[in-house]
């Protein structure tokens, strides 16, 4: 998913600063899985299942977040089982782009470093050996159709 570009950051494709579904739990939300569900469909309707959880990330300034001070992000990999149509998010006000990546390449997109690497390749390990789903061949990332995709 895409966001706008903010002022100062570097961006990705179309000047934009990407980055996956996500945000703080909200008090409907009974766990930080119910959270992933929550976000990824209001964000990039996405219908998600088997949630598991890959790690976490300390985030020293909570800058994200508005510099709500030091605090963790919990990383989730879940399977997507159904894309939507592209619909406008309730926060930002407007639709976002989609990208169809692999865990590796959304790594790199996100700047991770690392540890995210490690994190991205349990998404794929997770992905093998839970779900019986193979590795993704390496392709150029795309961007999700407006009306969304049926997936095989």
């Amino acid at each position: 998913m895409l966001r706008p570009r903010r002022p100062g950051r570097p961006g990705g494709p179309r000047g934009a600063l990407p980055m996956l579904p996500g945000g703080t739990v909200e008090e409907t939300d009974a766990t930080p899985e119910g959270t992933l569900h929550r976000e990824a469909a209001e964000e990039a309707q996405l219908t998600l299942a088997d949630p598991v959880r890959l790690g976490w990330v300390l985030d020293e300034t909570g800058k994200v977040y508005g510099s709500v001070g030091p605090n963790a992000r919990l990383r989730l990999a879940a399977r997507v089982t159904a894309v939507g149509p592209a619909a406008v998010d309730p926060t930002a006000g407007h639709p976002f782009a989609r990208l169809l990546a692999t865990p590796a390449q959304a790594a790199a997109l996100l700047g991770w470093g690392p540890p995210g690497a490690r994190q991205a390749q349990l998404a794929v390990d997770t992905a093998r050996e839970r779900w019986g789903l193979p590795a993704a061949r390496a392709a150029a990332i795309e961007e999700i159709p407006a009306e969304g995709m049926r997936l095989s």
